[in-house]
């Protein structure tokens, strides 16, 4: 055990993966494991399924339950921060339901504390990440899906209910494919892994002439093989890449419109694929913000790299509770 404080463990909870790290009191990792969500399931069984996750990365560790700070965890859906309840998270078919209270029984009342999985990524690059010399900046995930969490004095902002930030579910197109979220041309169903495969399904599907060209196919479509033939000069790929990247810049543009931050963290799956995507964002974020403004804001690449969510869940022990302890 570090003499500067007890270990903390924190735990990821996907729709695919849980994901738990025993962390020192200087953040080393000391232990970890992984188990499939299994979101099919009940909740009560996911939930015993990460106490399982927790007491296996303890154990590797050396550690007992007793010897802990607690057990934060970042959990893939709105989340109500005060009292660790998921209020609704889609990929896991989740309403209601108290993560934080069913967790802490499995774990014999060790103490538990739960946030939004973005909200928890942002505290960590603020603490000690690309964040860490700003005191305003939103940090951005765009991956299978888009989201993200804000960082506003140093501190995270979450809103009323705990979903500021879901910058996903900005409207880009009121006409647009239907979201997952209820509404219609959400800029994650055109930014997002998920929504660049759907809209290049769709032109492939309709015959597009460019998609005629192309030589990809609708069936088996992936992320990494729309950027692939991106890469490799095919005018079709390029063009669906530079779409999604212009609307999650016009998005980005937005939010530096109205909030002026010093810095924006953008991370997530969809860095891997580089400057074809990266570029367009970032023009397009120049472009459609106000001069003064868009020249200021940093675009930054995170630094905590994919153990970035636990390092944050862990984080929220630390972070001052609904009552300011």
């Amino acid at each position: 055990m570090s003499e500067a404080g007890p270990p903390t463990v924190g735990v990821d909870l996907g729709g695919t993966n849980i994901r738990a790290v025993a962390f020192d009191a200087e953040m080393n990792v000391l232990g970890r494991e992984e188990a499939p969500t299994r979101a099919q399931e009940e909740p009560e069984s996911v939930i015993s399924r990460m106490a399982d996750c927790v007491r296996t990365a303890l154990e590797s560790a050396g550690l007992e339950l007793t010897e802990i700070a607690g057990v934060g965890v970042g959990a893939a859906g709105l989340t109500d921060w005060r009292s660790g309840t998921v209020l609704l998270a889609a990929n896991l078919g989740w309403r209601d339901v108290p993560l934080a209270e069913v967790l802490s029984r499995e774990l014999d009342g060790a103490r538990v504390r739960a946030d939004k999985d973005t909200n928890a990524a942002a505290l960590a690059e603020a603490r000690l990440g690309a964040g860490r010399s700003f005191g305003h900046f939103l940090y951005v995930t765009a991956g299978t899906g888009i989201g993200g969490g804000i960082v506003l004095n140093d501190a995270l902002y979450r809103g009323s209910t705990g979903g500021a930030g879901d910058i996903g579910h900005v409207v880009v197109d009121p006409d647009g494919p239907p979201c997952g979220c209820g509404d219609r041309g959400c800029v994650e169903v055109f930014a997002s892994g998920r929504g660049i495969v759907d809209r290049s399904k769709e032109a492939l599907v309709a015959g597009e002439p460019e998609a005629e060209a192309s030589p990809l196919t609708a069936e088996g479509l992936t992320t990494e093989s729309v950027f692939g033939a991106a890469a490799e000069g095919d005018a079709f790929a390029a063009g669906m890449v530079r779409r999604a990247g212009e609307m999650l810049g016009l998005v980005l543009a937005d939010y530096v419109n109205v909030n002026n931050p010093e810095a924006i963290v953008l991370g997530g799956g969809l860095r891997r694929a580089g400057d074809i995507y990266l570029e367009p964002v970032e023009r397009e974020l120049r472009r459609r913000s106000l001069p003064a403004l868009g020249e200021a804001v940093n675009l930054l690449a995170p630094d905590l790299g994919e153990d970035v969510g636990m390092i944050g869940a862990a984080l929220l022990l630390a972070e001052p509770d609904a009552e300011g302890n």
